[in-house]
C-alpha cells in the first residue's frame, strides 16, 4: 500500500473527530436529527481548518445507508466511496479550474439527473470565490430552487469575493483558526499513535508555526519525522526545518533593545544580515518575541504553558521584569511601522536600524509622544472660542479626572510682552528637543495675542518655515512648551513675514502718534506697509509715508 501523508491518514471521518469547530458540527448534527437540512451551505475560514473535511463528513451523514444520520457507519459503499473521493453522487469541484459559465451550465444540466446510488446528489465546490461573475449568475436560479435530490456545499477562504446574491441563498458557517493548545493535542495524539517520541517544546514550536492551520501543522510534522533519524523529535530539528532565527540570538537582540544599547543591537543586526537573514524575517521575529514578553506580563503561568514552550517561560519572565507593558507596546508599534514600510523602502536595513535607535532611546520618544497626546487632548478641550479656556476652575470641576495632571489657569490676563519675553527661551528649549523646528523659528517674532490665540510671524522669503510650524506635531510641541512656561492654554498660528526685522518696530513707532492712532481706531484701519518717500526733491528732505 502506498504511503499516505499524515494530513490524509488522520483526516476526520466523523463529526466527533473534527477539532475546534464544535460550533459548526453541533448545528449540522442537529439539522440532521430534526430533518431541517438546507439545500445550500457556505463554509468559510482560513486554510487548513476543516472546511472540505466537514463537507465530506456531512456528505457521508446524508448519504449513509443508515441515514441521514449524524453518525455515519463508515462501512457502507456510499461512506467508503465518499472517503476515497470516487462517489458518483458526491462531486468535488475545484472552483479555480472550473470557474467559467460553460462548466456551471454543465453542472445545472447534470443536477437535474437523479443520483446513481445515493439519497442526494451533493456538489462540493472548493474555492468557490474563484468563479466568474457570469458563472455565479448562471448558478443563481439552480441554487435558489434546486431539485429535491441536490445539495450544494461551498467552501472558500475569501467570502468577501462572493456576490451577495449567492450569500443570501446559503447557510453560512465561519470556521475558526485552531488554538495552539488544540493543535498540540492533535499532534501529540498522532505521534503517540504512531509510536514516535518527542519533546513537548518541539511540538509547541510546530503549533506556533502553523498559525491556526491544523493541516499546515501536520505537513510540518511529516517533514520533521523524516529528519528525526534517531526516531525522536526535538526543538533543534524543528528550528532547522523552519529556518527560523535562533532563539538565543533574538533573545540577545531583545536584551540589547531593553537595555537601550544601540551599539550592541546594531552589531547583532549586522551579524544576522551577514548570515543571510531577511530584514522582514528579523523584524517579525522581534515582534513575536515582544508579544511573548507582553503575554508573560498579562497571563498566568498555567495559561502560558498552553502557548509557550515551558523552557522559555522563565527566561521571558526574567526579561519581562526589566520593562513595562507600556514600553513593550511602544516598541511593538515602532517595529510594526517599520514592517509596514519595509516592502516599499529602497533602504530596508537603514529603516530597521533607525527603528532600533528609536527603541533604545524610547524614553525621549515616548515623552514627545506623550506631549503630542496631551496637546491633542487639550486642543479638543480648549479652543480660542471656548470660555472654558479662561475659566480654569470651571473646567477642573467638569473634568476632575485631569485636574491634577494640568497646571491651574492664570486668573490674570496674559500680556503680549510676557509672551515675547519667554519666546527666546522657547527657541532655546527647542534646540535640544527638535533642532529643525528651532532653526525655522530663529527669525520669528510674536506678532499678536487675541483670545488665547497667539500669532507668530516668521520672517523668511521661503514659505517652508511657516508650513513646517503648521504641521500638527510641531505646532503642538510649541503650544505645550508655551503652556508649561506661562500656565495658560494657548493655541499657536503662524504667518509669513519678510526679512526686514525692523518692519514691526516701525509700525509700533508710528502708532505712538496720537492722531494716527485715533484715526486708525475710528476707521478700524491698520498699517500695511511703511515706505520711505522723497516728497521734496529740491529740498532733499525725506519723509515716511504710511500706507
Amino acid at each position: 500500500m502506498s504511503y499516505l501523508v499524515i494530513a490524509r491518514k488522520w483526516r476526520p471521518q466523523r463529526f466527533e473527530d473534527i477539532v475546534g469547530q464544535e460550533h459548526i458540527t453541533t448545528v449540522l448534527e442537529n439539522a440532521i436529527k430534526l430533518d431541517r437540512i438546507s439545500h445550500a451551505y457556505l463554509f468559510t475560514g482560513p486554510r487548513g481548518v476543516g472546511k472540505t473535511t466537514t463537507a465530506r463528513v456531512f456528505s457521508k451523514a446524508l448519504n449513509c445507508i443508515q441515514g441521514p444520520t449524524p453518525i455515519p457507519c463508515l462501512e457502507c459503499n456510499n461512506c467508503v466511496e465518499i472517503a476515497k473521493g470516487s462517489s458518483l453522487d458526491v462531486l468535488e469541484i475545484d472552483g479555480a479550474s472550473n470557474r467559467g459559465i460553460e462548466q456551471v451550465r454543465d453542472l445545472r444540466e447534470n443536477a437535474k439527473l437523479k443520483p446513481v446510488n445515493s439519497r442526494f446528489k451533493i456538489y462540493i465546490i472548493d474555492e468557490v470565490h474563484m468563479l466568474t461573475e457570469p458563472a455565479f449568475n448562471a448558478l443563481l436560479k439552480t441554487l435558489e430552487e434546486p431539485p429535491e435530490h441536490v445539495k450544494f456545499i461551498f467552501a472558500t477562504t475569501q467570502p468577501n469575493k462572493i456576490p451577495l446574491t449567492i450569500l443570501s441563498r446559503c447557510q453560512r458557517f465561519d470556521f475558526r483558526p485552531l488554538s495552539i493548545k488544540l493543535i498540540k493535542q492533535k499532534l501529540i495524539q498522532i505521534l503517540e499513535e504512531e509510536g514516535i517520541t518527542y519533546e513537548e517544546d518541539a511540538i509547541t514550536k510546530i503549533a506556533l508555526a502553523a498559525d491556526g492551520s491544523l493541516r499546515d501543522a501536520e505537513s510540518i510534522l511529516d517533514q520533521v519525522i523524516c529528519l528525526a533519524r534517531d526516531g525522536r523529535i526535538d526543538s533543534k530539528i524543528v528550528e532547522g526545518l523552519l529556518r527560523s532565527i535562533e532563539k538565543e540570538v533574538i533573545r540577545e537582540l531583545t536584551q540589547a533593545l531593553i537595555n537601550g544599547d544601540e551599539r550592541e543591537s546594531l552589531k547583532i543586526l549586522d551579524r544576522l544580515i551577514s548570515e543571510g537573514k531577511d530584514i522582514i524575517q528579523i523584524a517579525e521575529a522581534i515582534i513575536l518575541y515582544f508579544r511573548h514578553l507582553l503575554l508573560v506580563k498579562i497571563l498566568h503561568k498555567e495559561e502560558l504553558k498552553n502557548i509557550l514552550p515551558v523552557a522559555e517561560i522563565e527566561i521571558l519572565e526574567h526579561q519581562a521584569k526589566q520593562i513595562s507593558k507600556e514600553e513593550i507596546i511602544f516598541i511593538m508599534e515602532i517595529v510594526m511601522e517599520v514592517i509596514s514600510r519595509l516592502r516599499y523602502s529602497f533602504f530596508p536595513r537603514v529603516l530597521l536600524e533607525v527603528g532600533f535607535i528609536k527603541i533604545c532611546n524610547r524614553a525621549r520618544y515616548q515623552l514627545i509622544t506623550h506631549v503630542e497626546e496631551n496637546c491633542a487632548e487639550k486642543r479638543t478641550k480648549y479652543t480660542p472660542d471656548n470660555k472654558d479656556n479662561i475659566d480654569g476652575e470651571k473646567h477642573n470641576r467638569e473634568n476632575p479626572d485631569i485636574r491634577e495632571e494640568r497646571p491651574p489657569f492664570r486668573k490674570d490676563n496674559l500680556s503680549l510682552e510676557e509672551v515675547r519675553k519667554v519666546w527666546p527661551e522657547i527657541i532655546e528649549i527647542l534646540k535640544e528637543k527638535k533642532m529643525s523646528l528651532a532653526s525655522c523659528l530663529m527669525n520669528s517674532e510674536v506678532d499678536k495675542l487675541e483670545n488665547n490665540l497667539l500669532t507668530v510671524r516668521i520672517n523668511s522669503q521661503s514659505s517652508f518655515p511657516t508650513e513646517f510650524l503648521k504641521e500638527r506635531e510641531n505646532k503642538m510641541l510649541v503650544e505645550e512648551l508655551l503652556n508649561q512656561k506661562l500656565n495658560v492654554r494657548l493655541a499657536v498660528t503662524c504667518i509669513k513675514g519678510n526679512n526686514d526685522r525692523g518692519e514691526m518696530s516701525k509700525k509700533r513707532e508710528i502708532f505712538k502718534n496720537p492722531k494716527l492712532k485715533k484715526i486708525s481706531t475710528i476707521l478700524n484701519a491698520k498699517i500695511l506697509k511703511v515706505v520711505e518717500e522723497d516728497e521734496s526733491r529740491d529740498s532733499g528732505q525725506t519723509d515716511r509715508k504710511v500706507q
